[in-house]
């Protein structure tokens, strides 16, 4: 009888997070927010300063949306400078030739690292891991040097054209400043990008591959082509220009669809002796990860799908449905995708004595797209350590296809919390969901 090596699956813990989001650019700036139930929604700036101009210029109806969850006063020179010693020409090269997204996915990167307290001069370079997901990549880029194109030529188009719209070269910018030669990839799978990412990472580390690995999403899609793109699908809510901070509105009787928003979630995921010798703080455990396909829809959401995959991240945590005390949804604010996860956390939850508490923090950050679930991630992490829940904010007229979750609305709730669940699905039918445990030393 053939046998063969036998591998011990080891114990990943999250030791660092960094954060860039509507709601702040750092992680305890977006968690106070998010606490007191503020939006980051405003008017978009990024592509419609003038309002009038862009009506015209593109013949925009009524309905367009022009509010969006923008990055406020991002600068990534001035981070950069605050965030890490010794820049290097590289390092500078990387502030001056990168697409937003990048930038955006640099920025968290060099904040969950200084979080992690890791010195990355004493580690070794060949076990340290790179996974950053994008939805779009660089897609601002592509716009930009597209009506250069059109309107000045080709000697117009940027050189560095390429670099900045390829959806890896987060990860491989990441990679560069932190001198990371282990894995270098990027996962581009829609709106589950970034949990897929977390997913992956936490299998290079628990398999052995890696002892570190920074993994997340990044995304700076507010831009006129894809908002426009999402509006003509009908994915957008649209009527609330004058109105923004409510637009976004999971489960609510009332939504419309999804706000567009940019920003990064980057999480540390160590091993957890490795942790335990640098003497880390350590955050959360990930002790469970689930990922399935609907292949039924490329945009309509799977009953079937969204049950799979909730399963098959509790199996892999080896844990009851029962045991999760708390969820956070993908929960997008569009009519059947809220629908769709709502029947899905009844038939996995129902059962259970007692139903999770459930909030859907994009009510407040709207949608990251491909970084969104690395986005909740974190904000999992943070709620499990402090046993805090934020609230699910324009929850005014429930839903009764939504009905029968244990809703966090209004406020903040204070909760003993041990094991969540993180949920992300995405356009082409592709599923992720994630189990994280509050740390405990047994």
């Amino acid at each position: 009888m053939p046998t063969g090596n036998i591998v011990k699956m080891r114990r990943v813990v999250v030791t660092g997070l960094g954060l860039m989001t509507p709601l702040g650019s750092d992680v305890p700036t977006v968690w106070a927010r998010l606490l007191r139930g503020e939006s980051g929604i405003s008017r978009v700036t990024l592509f419609a300063k003038n309002v009038a101009e862009f009506r015209e210029r593109f013949r925009a109806p009524a309905d367009f949306p022009l509010i969006a969850g923008e990055v406020k006063d991002f600068d990534l020179k001035e981070i950069m400078a605050a965030r890490k010693k010794n820049l290097s020409k590289d390092d500078h090269k990387l502030i001056k030739y990168t697409d937003r997204y990048s930038q955006l996915a640099l920025a968290a990167s060099l904040e969950a690292v200084n979080h992690s307290g890791l010195d990355l001069d004493q580690e070794d370079p060949e076990r340290i891991g790179i996974i950053i997901a994008s939805g779009m990549g660089g897609v601002s880029s592509w716009e930009e040097q597209h009506e250069n194109l059109l309107t000045q030529g080709v000697k117009k188009v940027s050189p560095f054209t390429v670099p900045k719209l390829l959806p890896n070269l987060a990860a491989g910018n990441v990679s560069i400043s932190f001198q990371a030669r282990g894995p270098n990839i990027a996962l581009a799978t829609a709106c589950a990008a970034g949990a897929h990412a977390i997913g992956a990472a936490y299998r290079s580390v628990q398999l052995g591959e890696t002892d570190l690995m920074a993994a997340g999403g990044a995304e700076a899609a507010v831009t006129p082509l894809t908002v426009a793109g999402f509006y003509r699908m009908g994915a957008l809510a649209t009527h609330f220009n004058d109105r923004p901070t409510e637009a976004s509105r999971p489960f609510d009787k009332d939504r419309e669809g999804f706000v567009m928003s940019e920003g990064a979630g980057i999480l540390i995921l160590e091993e957890l002796e490795h942790a335990r010798r640098r003497q880390a703080t350590i955050l959360a455990e990930i002790i469970g990860f689930g990922m399935t396909g609907d292949a039924r829809h490329i945009t309509d959401p799977d009953l079937d799908g969204a049950v799979r995959c909730i399963n098959m991240a509790l199996k892999d945590a080896n844990l009851r449905p029962e045991q999760i005390d708390y969820v956070n949804p993908h929960a997008t604010s569009t009519p059947t995708g809220d629908r769709n996860e709502a029947a899905a956390l009844r038939q996995v939850f129902g059962g259970s004595k007692g139903l999770p508490l459930v909030s859907a923090t994009k009510s407040m950050t709207g949608h990251m797209l491909g970084a969104a679930g690395a986005v909740e991630a974190i904000f999992v992490c943070l709620s499990l350590q402090e046993g805090r829940i934020p609230p699910t904010i324009n929850l005014v007229n429930l839903d009764p296809d939504c009905a029968g979750l244990n809703l966090v609305r209004e406020a903040a709730v204070e909760v003993p919390l041990r094991y969540a669940l993180s949920n992300s699905f995405g356009f082409g039918g592709t599923n992720a969901g994630l189990v994280f445990k509050r740390y405990e030393e047994a």
